[in-house]
């Protein structure tokens, strides 16, 4: 108990280095104390009551999107579950159980079942509010009491932008206008202005968290990233957020905005381009943004895309994604076989004349690709090369098979007119020659040196130990590396001790 106690105390402090940031304003030491704080507070048993354990969530939630984890809090929040007296005869109380659940499925964002019954909880308390509003706040009065009506503005308030933030999510817009920040923004304003009036420091404090944690959620929202690009990215992005998609994207991971919006990926003209990236960090998601910007580019000729990986495995796998996504906005996925020939379902494949059926992204490794060029395919596609993504780029010019890709990437350039790069990798010491290399006047090196993480990671080594008796033995566990100091075990645990 003493220890739990201790770590709330510590928790509370970093909640309120948090606010201090906030105040201060700088982004990246906002980012640093919320993750600090997010990092200890997802370990605290929560609060009892269902409404301060709602409220922890919320400040959880906000605390690991402001620190850049907003994987971790989705998946948080699908595994706890919540129950709140959203029926509650207190009004006051229903009415801020709502604001609760609805900002909590914002947080969440389990696909269109957590928008829509954000849009049901929102409609609720329209529905039930001049029915139940005016005996509430007549007692408050009785009573000599106004904090329940500034309460209730300030519920309100919170309410109304969890709701536009909500439709700015999956359409891209709120009540129909695209200045979701100004919408916010005024709603924001009135909810810190009631509770200041009403002396609520704990509703302001939280709505102060929310307001910020709303501001970084338009800017990872995919609508923002993508928004006035062209035509197909667009498309694209409706397909992405559709409600027949098994799995919608609303917005993208930190990464993935760094790259497309920050660094401008999305509204380069940069021929040659290298995108360093932490595994698991979205960096097909990426390369599709940049395929459709290359193919937009050159359209009227019917320009295709090569992308390339390493072994047969990931060339299936890449070709099922991409297929997947660009089916629906007509994107015709092909793939050719590692083998160094071609059968007579490939070479019809490629000569294909008709444009509904021939193929705008062909994925195929880098062997394969050397042998069409050496063939002279593209001539025969009569078709423009229009983009190389390369994928595990970081083996270019190491051993034999860096030295063919290194190799292959040299005759594109001479042979390919229209042709531009793609080329991703976790790591590439030399990412800034290379990409100069390949283009001197119109390259781009994007690397990324934050921490960020799709989840904590501990490496470690297990050794099985030998006891005195027949059977017994202890399992040793000792952590070599990790992603984060906070999950580093200095000693060396044991496991299984006993006989089995």
């Amino acid at each position: 108990m003493a220890t739990d106690k201790r770590l709330r105390f510590v928790a509370g402090s970093m909640g309120l280095r948090v606010f201090d940031q906030l105040i201060d304003g700088n982004p990246e030491g906002i980012r640093a104390a919320a993750l600090d704080a997010f990092r200890l507070a997802r370990v605290l048993e929560p609060p009892e009551t269902p409404v301060k354990a709602a409220e922890a969530l919320v400040r959880l939630g906000c605390f690991g999107v402001l620190g850049d984890r907003g994987a971790d809090v989705r998946r948080i929040l699908r595994i706890r579950a919540w129950e709140l007296p959203t029926a509650s005869n207190d009004w006051g109380e229903r009415v801020w159980a709502t604001v609760l659940d609805l900002w909590l499925r914002l947080l969440r964002q389990n696909g269109w079942d957590d928008f829509d019954a954000i849009e049901r909880g929102v409609a609720n308390i329209r529905l039930a509010q001049r029915e139940c509003e005016p005996s509430y706040l007549s007692e408050a009065e009785t009573r000599m009491d106004v904090g329940p009506a500034w309460q209730l503005i300030t519920n309100y308030h919170l309410s109304r932008a969890a709701e536009l933030l909500g439709e700015f999510q999956t359409q891209g817009s709120a009540d129909g206008h695209y200045d979701i920040r100004q919408q916010l923004e005024a709603q924001f304003d009135r909810a810190l202005a009631a509770a200041d009036r009403g002396r609520l420091v704990e509703r302001e404090t939280l709505a102060r968290l929310l307001e910020r944690t709303a501001g970084t959620l338009v800017e990872n929202s995919i609508w923002t990233v993508t928004r006035a690009v062209n035509s197909r990215v667009s498309s694209f992005v409706k397909t992405l957020t559709s409600r027949g998609r098994p799995r919608p994207i609303f917005e993208v991971l930190p990464p993935q905005r760094n790259v497309l919006s920050e660094q401008g990926l999305l509204g380069s003209a940069r021929r040659s381009v290298v995108v360093q990236l932490p595994t698991s960090s979205g960096k097909t998601f990426i390369a599709e943004f940049r395929i459709l910007q290359a193919l937009n580019q050159f359209d009227h000729e019917r320009g295709w895309v090569a992308y390339l990986a390493p072994t047969r495995a990931l060339v299936n796998q890449l070709a099922r994604q991409l297929e997947r996504d660009f089916k629906p906005i007509g994107i015709a996925v092909e793939k050719v076989s590692p083998a160094l020939e071609f059968d007579s379902h490939e070479s019809r494949m490629l000569e294909e004349s008709d444009p509904q059926k021939q193929f705008r992204i062909l994925v195929t490794t880098p062997e394969k690709l050397d042998l069409m060029l050496r063939g002279d395919w593209e001539s025969r596609i009569d078709r423009p090369l229009t983009l190389v993504v390369v994928d595990e780029a970081h083996g270019i010019g190491t051993g034999v098979r860096g030295l063919r890709l290194e190799l292959l990437l040299a005759t594109i350039n001479r042979e390919c007119r229209h042709a531009q790069y793609l080329l991703l990798t976790p790591f590439m010491p030399n990412s800034a020659e290379v990409s100069r290399w390949l283009e001197p006047n119109s390259s781009m090196d994007i690397g990324m040196s934050l921490d960020w993480t799709p989840n904590d990671r501990v490496v470690a080594l297990a050794r099985p130990l030998k006891g005195p008796k027949r059977g017994d033995f202890q399992v040793e566990l000792q952590t070599l590396q990790t992603d984060q100091d906070t999950i580093e075990i200095p000693d060396r645990l044991v496991f299984a001790k006993g006989p089995r």
